[in-house]
């Protein structure tokens, strides 16, 4: 039987301690109403190193009895391998490209059809990766939660943090595709990034206070000590949103338990939306959601040249230690990718 080299971790711990490269994995068949892909390209996303770090520990211990081995990747492009009763939209040979449900980081994944799409024809497989994770993410939230379109987002003003990341990147690049004014929050070195980006104004947290921002209609959060300046941010009476993408909610079940934690963050949840009613706004925790339907979109605005991917490194799976390193180093332009043929 063939098998595939699979990125799990069996520990917590340093990247060169707790990656490992599994190569006794076989490789699936797709069931019902799914495809197995040939993975070209990974991309490397925050959440991997803190899980790996052991963040949602609780959650994953709730799933076996020890929690391992945790596989990671949150997206990849390929190449359809196979089809599975009942697709009828994939054939074997189609450059497809997916933020699935299950983990990423091998040779051959299986997933489900209704979680994939068919990738731009104007991007390598390197360069697709970098986009259907973050796409996705920014998608759920500013679309499905905030309630964002192309038609509504002409004249609204939404404030992103963090605008040199692979979330922020992408955000503002869809705000200003729609037709959005964006301010962006990021550092010093990655003023001149944004702007690039289009961004409308650029505000460099080092030298310059937030505090004084007014009049948003959205915030997209992907920060984690800012939320009360942010929302400061927002417009009274008027609806104005905010979500954040790094909610206390995981957080709260590793330290409390999976029962407990979850209590605790609904009650939380509960507490910070009433508060923001009483002021006539909206507050949201965000989270990424796989949608074969939204990548097609956001394939189409690829292929139209308004959305582009951005990759700041590329390393081969050997040297995933390294990538993740890197990853946490703060200083990450965009994505780092996996090229997987390498």
């Amino acid at each position: 039987m063939k098998r595939k080299r699979v990125l799990e971790i069996n520990r917590y711990g340093p990247p060169a301690e707790a990656l490992e490269i599994n190569t006794e994995v076989p490789i699936p068949s797709p069931s019902a109403g799914e495809l197995l892909i040939e993975v070209k390209a990974v991309s490397v996303n925050p959440v991997d190193c803190a899980i790996r770090r052991g963040y949602g520990r609780e959650v994953f211990r709730s799933a076996s009895a020890t929690g391992f081995p945790v596989r990671l990747g949150r997206d990849a492009s390929g190449v359809v391998a196979a089809v599975g009763a009942g697709v009828e939209n994939f054939r074997p040979g189609d450059a497809v490209w997916t933020a699935p449900t299950r983990a990423t980081s091998a040779d051959y994944i299986v997933v489900a059809s209704s979680e994939a799409a068919l990738m731009p024809k104007n991007l390598s497989f390197v360069e697709a990766a970098a986009l259907p994770f973050v796409a996705m993410t920014v998608w759920n939230t500013l679309v499905n939660q905030v309630g964002l379109s192309s038609n509504s987002t002409p004249g609204q003003r939404v404030l992103i943090t963090r605008g040199a990341g692979g979330i922020g990147s992408f955000a503002i690049q869809l705000i200003k595709a729609w037709g959005g004014y964006v301010a962006s929050i990021c550092s010093t070195r990655n003023v001149e990034f944004v702007e690039k980006l289009g961004a409308d104004l650029v505000i460099d947290y080092v030298t310059q206070p937030i505090a004084g921002l007014r009049d948003f209609d959205v915030v997209l959060d992907s920060s984690f000590d800012k939320e009360e300046e942010l929302l400061n941010a927002l417009k009274i009476d008027a609806q104005a949103t905010y979500i954040t993408i790094t909610p206390p909610k995981m957080r709260l079940v590793d330290e409390f338990g999976l029962e407990l934690g979850s209590k605790k963050a609904d009650q939380l949840l509960a507490s910070r939306r009433a508060e923001q009613a009483r002021l006539g706004r909206r507050y949201h925790w965000g989270f990424m959601k796989p949608s074969g339907h939204a990548l097609s979109e956001v394939t189409n605005l690829v292929e139209a040249g308004r959305l582009k991917p951005l990759v700041d490194r590329t390393y081969p799976l050997e040297q995933i230690a390294d990538a993740q390193e890197y990853c946490e180093s703060g200083r990450v332009r965009g994505k780092i990718v996996i090229d997987m043929t390498l």
